[in-house]
């Protein structure tokens, strides 16, 4: 390879943020107001009502499981203070043992201000 291929190399990706972890509801509910960073839900308990949510929404071809994860998002919106799923995508994931984490990564573009073609405002 020629040198000037490293020398005009494409710079290199930021890294990831650093996900703000939380096990207690207060931690949820301030790490909610931020919309910069994935949150990864520790403790198992608080991490149930994301999962059955999640759940119900992989059985969005059935109008009742529609129905219920309807119902569940709007319990979450209510308990939480925050429309968890108009700003947070939900996933899970599993590390050896069967432990299960939940993970809410935000909707929002954390380099919008690097994207100007996204943006609708030209």
């Amino acid at each position: 390879m020629l040198e000037s291929n490293y020398i005009n190399a494409a710079p290199h990706k930021p890294p990831p943020p650093v996900p703000v972890r939380v096990s207690l509801k207060s931690q949820l509910m301030a790490a909610l107001r931020q919309n910069a960073r994935p949150i990864v839900i520790e403790d198992h308990e608080l991490a149930r009502p994301f999962a059955r949510l999640l759940r119900a929404r992989e059985l969005r071809v059935w109008a009742f499981g529609a129905l219920v994860a309807d119902t569940m998002s709007y319990a979450m919106r209510r308990s939480y203070g925050a429309d968890i799923e108009a700003h947070w995508y939900i996933g899970r994931y599993v590390l050896p043992g069967n432990v299960e984490k939940v993970i809410l990564k935000p909707k929002a573009l954390p380099y919008a201000s690097e994207a100007p073609a996204l943006s609708p405002y030209r």
